[in-house]
């Protein structure tokens, strides 16, 4: 009988080691930085627009910071590509399931040198894409996996990081994983800069009146967190008309097919991604059934008159709250 006791105290205590094993919170690739972009803001870079499908880290605009491991995990492959949007890039397999992808590095690790070294006596300048079928290259938690650039389609050196099912058909908000108690601590708010009402843009007013003559209003608001003087996209969007939930929105994952699909979030219109503007204009309706979409009601609106309430969250725990009144014209 007493066995049998400590046979199912160690079954509790090794599912409790599995399970904080399982959640554990990666570390983050950067010391001491702060985030400069987030998951599923809208891009332009590239031959099309789509996703950014990752976060960066602050380097302070310099090359060779230190990029590291967020957790233990193997090589799986190695990208040299200085013409496309992620440069030169790494990405490492993990006992939880999932990959993290580290981009735009001006070199890697000095373990890899003799690795790269024979991808460049093959290829030269050529885009190199190598997959590693064996854990040969190990990197620990912690460990350097290479050092911040420019590569790619970067406009200033950073961290880009990524984390992605193993079969990389999704990705996840990566905020989501890291322990965000090791970032640098720096002021947050939510803002509400704009709203577009069928194709037309006004400032936002707190409480202010604005009208639409269409079947069921369209809404588009420009929002964001700022952070350290950058304006980041937001986590999570809820709509209500008059206390109802009508429209919600969480951008914590997408799948790969949608990567290259960001109107179904952002108002064609009215986004704008140059080298020196950015404006996420985050559509509040939606005709196709998509997953990060997960109340819809819009469409069933016919009223006349609304009292809309606004809740925005993002990954970092702040909120905002803005009210406005929607009138039939």
């Amino acid at each position: 009988m007493l066995s049998r006791k400590y046979a199912f105290l160690t079954s509790i205590f090794l599912s409790f080691i599995y399970s904080v094993f399982l959640f554990a919170l990666y570390t983050v690739p950067v010391d001491n930085s702060y985030i400069t972009a987030t998951f599923m803001e809208f891009r332009s870079t590239g031959n099309i627009p789509h996703f950014h499908s990752g976060i960066d880290f602050s380097t302070f605009l310099k090359e060779g910071i230190p990029v590291k491991a967020v957790e233990d995990g193997y090589l799986v492959r190695l990208e040299i590509d200085e013409g496309g949007i992620y440069g030169k890039t790494l990405v490492l397999q993990h006992a939880d399931g999932y990959r993290t992808l580290y981009a735009h590095l001006s070199k890697f690790s000095e373990k890899l040198d003799k690795l790269v070294s024979m991808m460049n006596e093959e290829f030269g300048n050529q885009r190199v894409v190598v997959e590693i079928y064996s854990d040969e290259y190990k990197f620990q938690r912690g460990e350097v996996i290479g050092y911040s650039g420019s590569t790619g389609e970067a406009t200033k050196p950073h961290a880009h990081f990524e984390v992605r099912s193993s079969d990389e058909k999704f990705f996840y908000d990566p905020l989501k994983f890291i322990d965000k108690n090791l970032l640098r601590p720096v002021s947050m708010n939510i803002l509400l800069k704009s709203v577009r009402i069928e194709g037309k843009e006004y400032p936002f007013v707190e409480n202010g009146v604005y009208y639409f003559s269409e079947r069921y209003p369209k809404i588009s608001i420009e929002a964001y967190t700022e952070l350290a003087k950058n304006l980041l996209g937001v986590k999570e969007i809820k709509v209500y008309f008059s206390e109802n939930l009508v429209y919600h929105i969480i951008l914590d994952e997408v799948p790969e097919e949608y990567w290259n699909k960001p109107y179904e979030v952002y108002d064609e219109e009215g986004t704008i991604m140059t080298g020196l503007i950015y404006r996420g204009f985050y559509k509040l309706y939606n005709n196709k059934n998509v997953s990060f979409v997960k109340e819809n009601k819009i469409e069933s609106q016919t009223g006349n008159l609304y009292n809309v309430r606004i809740e925005i969250t993002d990954e970092f725990g702040n909120n905002g709250v803005f009210r406005f009144t929607l009138q039939r014209r």
